[in-house]
């Protein structure tokens, strides 16, 4: 909550002069996406049993959900090195477990968070320390999505 507080008081004295990237509220949104999704992945790791959400979404454990990228023999055994589907155990691996769908979304959601920020820019120069300013409250975006999975959801 705390850091929600800041990230409001960021915006709200940011916005004022002006300066910031045009698009910062979309680059933020795709950073608090980014850090609900690793904060879901954390808690899902080392969390799982206190939880009890995933259980009840009926979500594998981790050290038997990796089995899911593999084809399984007729006693229901995973055979590692055959895919279950067509580029389950690298590509679309992210279709097969909690954890790799987790990543996939966290790493795409920075990517965008990217591509998001670069269009904002346009050619405006602005000074230096404006950059820190978008840096910041895209970061303090990422915690508050973080803290909401991590420590109020799971």
């Amino acid at each position: 909550m705390k850091n929600l507080i800041i990230f409001i008081l960021c915006l709200s004295i940011t916005n004022v002069h002006g300066q910031l990237n045009k698009s910062i509220w979309k680059s933020s949104l795709c950073q608090f996406g980014a850090g609900f999704a690793d904060g879901a992945n954390q808690a899902y790791l080392f969390h799982y049993s206190k939880s009890g959400l995933f259980e009840k979404w009926n979500i594998k454990p981790n050290s038997v959900a990796w089995e899911n990228k593999w084809a399984k023999d007729e006693n229901g055994n995973p055979i590692v090195g055959q895919e279950r589907f067509w580029q389950s155990s690298r590509a679309l691996v992210f279709l097969t477990d909690f954890h790799h769908s987790t990543r996939f979304a966290t790493n795409r959601l920075n990517e965008g968070t990217l591509l998001v920020y670069a269009i904002g820019h346009g050619r405006k120069r602005k000074k230096w320390y404006w950059y820190l300013a978008d840096l910041g409250i895209m970061f303090t975006a990422k915690s508050a999505g973080f803290y909401t999975s991590y420590e109020l959801i799971f």
